[in-house]
């Protein structure tokens, strides 16, 4: 991870990370193949260790074997990848990279328009490692291959360590003419802030307005911090959350867990109620012991920049022959940041497949064709050791909602499947999904309770609890709830919300990473996605359990938001 702090704080997920592959070798018998795809266990797993200690599990990839026969390879779908910058004249991207006038410099003056924004500062690297996995060109003979290799990469450099961030440039990387925006960055998931309510308003015009009016598709890492340094002692560690990141909790972003090699979420992907689908970013690659694949990707070209130079992470050279020797890609990338570019790689694949796909069919058709891996039975314990209250479940195992989805804090909906869902997209083209009108809403005043004084008992699972009664009739696509808690430690709390359908989500885990803190306040937001499709009519239940003894705090207010469809 890398920390950026100019009056905005950033901190980015940087990663230091990557069989037979005869049915994805090219498309005609004349193009040359691609010699490192035989590494890319994500895209076809055949059992492959790629250099780790561990091999991956054969079949645990993306599933998009009748997408590739069939000639998808997101033509010409326009991604904007909001990073530090891509170097446009990589072997493996320059023909994917159209220098349209769409891309960002944060170099230059307001509106910072450009052709191109490469890297500019050594540690640059970041942007160029994720634009491969979203569209590292195919059939050229040269290194691996993208999720969709013939998708138009557009960049903005808005993570570079030559940029001076200020929140104009914030802004300004969520507005563009692009189809899809990648943002493999977020926040250190161990304090709270109240969301940046311009922010989200920007990102709503974008989803309305962009695409024609179907809505620009943003692709976000969930994060990377599932065990993090606690807010206080610093010294300690403790289990973060996705939605303790603000930028984290607006409906109008696909949110991303990481999985490994072995269909397992990630030793360090970050977990919430705020995740809507599980791609793949692999483990560390070799760097540890009993570790499994991480991603191969592209890399700064030459042995003085990137990854692959200034790292060491060059394990093609391990081998009797020399597959890198130009050290022009990685074996080691990994993280969220690479599981939301091949994600955006997917969702790419889908807008070639059905170009009139609005963002909240998209959603609806990556959720709806998930794979639910590890189903297990039971609850997870806390994964520190924590000693909770008796009859307490600190997370719970997959739940299946009143409209038949399957959910889990810690993949989603599941792991994306491609070739179901292209093939929903183009169903869709004869039969629309038909989600109807966009609602929202807007933390309307009859879904909040205030001034409620509500002791919050110490170190019970009985917890205490509130209800909202909503008479508005809408298909759930999202669940926003905000809180005023006062309590001597809110780590120690858990919260929890109960649909009038019996589904529960836990939406902040009890024991977590925001030791010391002392409030909850009603501008900080947080994001449940397991009621989709769900009916809001109904009494929700609002429930506060205290999981650590010797604290003591009350629950004052509670606001619910909802959207969806009619």
């Amino acid at each position: 991870m890398k920390k950026i702090k100019s009056g905005l704080l950033i901190l980015i997920f940087l990663a230091t990370g990557c069989g037979a592959f005869g049915k994805f070798t090219s498309t005609t018998s004349d193009a040359p193949a691609d010699p490192l795809l035989k590494y890319a266990w994500h895209i076809d797993n055949t059992g492959q260790k790629v250099f780790a200690t561990l091999a991956a599990v054969v079949g645990i990839d993306l599933n998009l074997s009748a997408t590739w026969t069939s000639e998808v390879y997101g033509k010409d779908v326009i991604v904007q990848i909001s990073d530090d910058g891509i170097e446009d004249t990589h072997q493996d991207l320059q023909d994917n990279f159209p220098y349209y006038s769409y891309s960002k410099n944060y170099l230059l003056a307001s509106p910072y328009t450009a052709t191109t924004s490469r890297p500019n500062a050594t540690t640059d690297n970041h942007g160029t490692a994720v634009a491969g996995l979203v569209a590292a060109l195919g059939f050229n003979g040269a290194g691996s291959r993208g999720v969709a290799p013939k998708a138009k990469l557009v960049s903005a450099n808005f993570l570079s360590d030559s940029v001076t961030r200020d929140q104009l440039m914030y802004l300004d990387q969520i507005s563009g003419s692009y189809d899809i925006s990648n943002m493999s960055w977020g926040g250190t998931q161990n304090s709270v802030f109240s969301q940046d309510t311009t922010y989200a308003a920007q990102l709503n015009s974008m989803v309305t307005s962009g695409r024609s009016n179907k809505g620009t598709i943003f692709v976000k890492a969930a994060g990377n911090d599932f065990v993090v340094t606690c807010r206080s002692p610093s010294t300690d560690d403790c289990i973060g959350n996705s939605n303790f990141d603000e930028d984290n909790t607006t409906p109008y972003m696909i949110m991303v867990g990481a999985l490994n090699a072995l269909g397992e979420s990630a030793s360090y992907s970050s977990v919430g109620s705020n995740l809507w689908i599980s791609s793949f970013g692999g483990e560390f690659g070799g760097q540890f012991n009993g570790d499994s694949p991480a991603m191969v990707t592209t890399d700064r070209m030459g042995c003085s920049a990137g990854y692959s130079g200034t790292d060491g992470n060059n394990n093609f050279e391990t081998g009797a022959s020399s597959e890198n020797s130009g050290c022009n890609y990685t074996t080691q990338f990994n993280g969220t940041s690479s599981a939301a570019p091949i994600l955006t790689g997917v969702v790419a694949l889908l807008l070639e497949a059905n170009p009139s796909l609005t963002w909240r069919e998209v959603k609806y058709i990556l959720a709806k064709t998930a794979t639910v891996d590890n189903e297990s039975a039971g609850s997870i314990p806390h994964p520190l050791g924590e000693t909770m209250p008796v009859g307490y479940v600190w997370e719970q195992q997959w739940i299946t909602n009143a409209a038949s989805f399957k959910f889990h804090n810690w993949y989603g909906f599941g792991r994306v499947n491609v070739d179901a869902a292209v093939a929903l997209a183009k169903s869709a083209l004869v039969t629309p999904i038909g989600l109807g009108t966009y609602t929202d809403t807007n933390w309307d005043v009859a879904h909040r309770q205030s001034d409620l004084g509500l002791a919050i008992p110490d170190f019970t699972a009985a917890g205490v609890s509130t209800d909202i009664t909503v008479a508005t009739n809408i298909k759930v696509e999202a669940v926003q709830i905000a809180l005023t808690i006062d309590h001597t430690d809110v780590s120690e709390l858990a919260v929890e919300i109960t649909s009038p359908s019996g589904t529960k989500s836990i939406v902040i885990n009890g024991q977590n990473s925001l030791t010391a803190l002392t409030r909850f306040h009603i501008g900080q937001v947080f994001l449940s996605n397991a009621f989709y499709q769900e009916s809001t009519v109904g009494v929700w239940r609002i429930k506060v359990i205290d999981t650590k003894a010797g604290g003591t705090g009350n629950l004052e207010a509670v606001r619910l938001n909802f959207v969806g469809g009619p």
